[in-house]
């Protein structure tokens, strides 16, 4: 049965909006047509894809699985289209990322500047996001890879590839000359008394702290600030005596951002970070590329110190 794929995007539409008014108004329709747009896939597939008794309007699982459908069209759609014009512009290729935003403060604009130096027609996107928008873009093809940790997928999910990119652990973070940081053997008594700079509640690393801090004895911190921002974070804890977890990705390991690690190690905190992409999607030599170079910026960094 062929179905019309702008008929999956305009039901995705009303899904997403909520009301066939909202969706006619941002597809650029009228409601009856939509109306009847519905009517007709729905005769055409035998399914009622909204339930009927309900206001607002609550969709049925298979019009929830045919607008996820519709979703990825669009995307393809849109991605064709933006291929088409960077062709049209001169670009060989391009390389949609997306990252929690602390790794994309250093490491991975650090790694793309690197790796575009070489490849002046090809064009980075960089998309910063938390777990969950990461994954829904995944889903959508609305990014060639995502970086992250590991638990950033539900176990057994067999839809997903992780391909591992390199191993790093969850540290305590605050200014260079931090008196608390510079001891071996900092007391809970000392680390229960410091104030501490948190993050959003849409982060993995707002509950990666939590635990990091009971397992320490830190059951109750003193939070002065929570921010989504990597740049406030950071710029917090450079000006103040406020410390924060972090991955060890999101610092210098020179000490040039002024920040420094504690010599306090946490235990159980290590993270794989991976590269996570759909089984379903051929991975483009662009890709590949990047993976593999973003390896060998990580291992340098490292074993060099900066």
């Amino acid at each position: 049965m062929l179905i019309d794929p702008r008929h999956l995007e305009h039901l995705a539409v009303i899904i997403d909006v909520g009301t066939l008014q909202l969706a006619a108004v941002k597809i650029g329709t009228s409601q009856p047509a939509l109306s009847r747009m519905i009517s007709n896939l729905e005769k055409r597939i035998e399914t009622p894809l909204f339930e009927r008794s309900t206001r607002p309007i609550k969709p049925t699982p298979i019009g929830l699985e045919l607008a996820q459908q519709g979703r990825s069209i669009r995307t393809a759609r849109l991605r064709a289209a933006e291929v088409v014009d960077l062709g049209a512009r001169g670009y060989l290729g391009i390389l949609k990322i997306g990252a929690p935003p602390f790794l994309c403060k250093n490491l991975m604009s650090e790694a793309i500047a690197s790796f575009l130096s070489a490849r002046p027609n090809v064009r980075i996107d960089l998309i910063p996001d938390y777990q969950v928008g990461l994954m829904e873009r995944v889903y959508l093809n609305q990014v060639d890879i995502a970086v992250g940790p590991s638990k950033f997928v539900a176990e057994g999910d067999t839809d997903l590839i992780l391909d591992p990119l390199f191993k790093d652990r969850n540290v305590i973070v605050g200014r260079k000359d931090h008196p608390l940081l510079q001891a071996a053997c900092t007391s809970t008594t000392e680390f229960s008394d410091a104030t501490w700079v948190g993050h959003s509640e849409k982060s993995t690393l707002r509950a990666d702290m939590e635990a990091s801090l009971r397992q320490i004895g830190v059951i109750n911190p003193a939070v002065a600030c929570q921010s989504g921002s990597a740049e406030a974070v950071l710029e917090l804890l450079r000006v103040t005596n406020f410390l924060t977890v972090l991955p060890r990705y999101a610092i210098r390991p020179d000490g040039s951002d002024g920040l420094t690690v504690a010599k306090f190690r946490i235990p159980s905190q290590e993270l794989e970070i991976n590269a996570i992409s759909l089984v379903s999607r051929t991975e483009t030599s662009l890709a590949t590329d990047f993976k593999r170079h973003l390896k060998t910026q990580v291992s340098a960094r490292y074993s060099s110190g900066v």
